[in-house]
């Protein structure tokens, strides 16, 4: 369904924050590297379910992991009660920036996607890079660094968690081995080179269609991509960098007024709400900078009503109807279960309250008027 623009802090903020610097992408304390290994699987479960399974794997990373490639061949047997079930899987999955690609070999597609591991970082990382993240987040769970090792000649960490020890050397784990509830998992590395110069070629993905995560057809010219993932992912990270900002400065502003920031179930009051968004405007320029902004986003999605409008009267199905949604909203589009007479009058009836509502944003001074003139939901 269309979307009525909320003006409030989380919208300001929210989106800012799924983010990340290409700083806090760095996985690995080398620069780049080749990987190979291989994969053994065997287990009994519970006597009942017999597994074997091998198969090689390989990653390719520059730039400290903020380009990384990894690729994986398996094939897995299980046998159960006398039958026997054969399983090959080939999977691609490569990094650039912020922006994620899955390759997918049976639908012969890519899916592109902003990388959901970079906002979890900038949201919840404290400002460290995702390599740091990620051996903190293995203390949090337990995890617990047992020794040392070798691999290939190189001297790696190794750590115990979960019932898995991983042998890691520099952020990158050379040796996987586990044994739970009786399947045992080892990935070894048997080959390694590190520090050495590598070109797109190492990075080349299948000539598959690019799609997005709704398997819409994604039209990129596949020359520029690398092009258009780093400024994708420098707008992105300028972004998140200036939602930390107003974050912190509304954060700030609401610590200051008395809100108990241990308390979980505390909630806000309307003066200390309106402390944070004053400390948030201030922070993003003041609310003129802040309002002319907003318009400017309302006013720019308005542009395509007219089209989004003809789309939903002309569908006729819920497959149609959801076409219409991801022209509406790309970015997290809803999707229709039903469609019928009823339910395209009323989607058409609140796209004309936000036609018609138009005016009064454009002429708006304020935010108060601003948000008057909004649709009410």
């Amino acid at each position: 369904m269309i979307k009525t623009v909320k003006i409030s802090l989380a919208v300001v903020v929210g989106s800012s924050l799924l983010f990340a610097g290409t700083d806090m992408m760095k996985k690995y304390d080398v620069k780049s590297g080749k990987v190979e290994y291989s994969i053994k699987e065997s287990g009994n479960i519970m006597g009942m379910v017999k597994i074997k399974g091998v198969g090689k794997k390989r990653l390719v990373f520059d730039n400290y992991g903020v380009k990384d490639l990894t690729e994986e061949n398996k094939v897995k047997k299980e046998t159960t009660g006398g039958q026997t079930k054969i399983t090959k899987t080939h999977t691609i999955q490569y990094m650039n920036d912020g922006i994620m690609y899955r390759v997918d070999f049976k639908r012969k597609n890519i899916v592109r996607m902003e990388n959901p591991a970079m906002g979890m970082n900038a949201m919840f990382g404290g400002g460290k890079n995702i390599g740091q993240t990620g051996e903190a987040m293995m203390k949090s769970m337990g995890g617990k660094k047992v020794g040392t090792d070798k691999v290939l000649g190189y001297s790696c960490e190794v750590w115990d968690i979960m019932g898995v020890k991983q042998c890691i050397y520099k952020g990158i784990p050379l040796r996987i081995e586990s044994n739970i509830m009786g399947l045992k998992s080892l990935e070894v590395a048997t080959k390694a080179e590190f520090n050495i110069p590598l070109s797109e070629d190492d990075f080349k993905l299948p000539e598959y269609s690019l799609v997005d995560m709704m398997g819409q057809k994604v039209d990129i010219d596949r020359s520029k991509l690398n092009k258009i993932d780093k400024a994708q992912s420098a707008k992105n990270a300028q972004e998140m960098q200036e939602g930390m900002k107003v974050m912190a400065a509304a954060m700030g502003a609401l610590k200051e007024s008395g809100f108990d920031m241990s308390n979980p179930n505390a909630k806000p009051t309307e003066a200390q709400e309106k402390a944070m968004q004053k400390a948030a405007m201030s922070a993003m320029g003041g609310e003129d900078a802040m309002l002319a902004r907003a318009k400017k986003e309302i006013l720019a999605d308005a542009a395509d009503l007219p089209a989004i409008k003809e789309c939903f009267q002309n569908a006729n199905s819920v497959e149609e109807a959801n076409i219409c949604e991801k022209k509406a909203d790309s970015e997290d589009p809803e999707h229709h279960t039903k469609w019928d007479s009823t339910v395209k009058s009323n989607l058409l009836k609140e796209i004309d309250a936000f036609e018609n509502s138009l005016p009064c944003i454009e002429k708006a001074s304020t935010f108060a008027v601003l948000k008057q003139c909004m649709p009410q939901e």
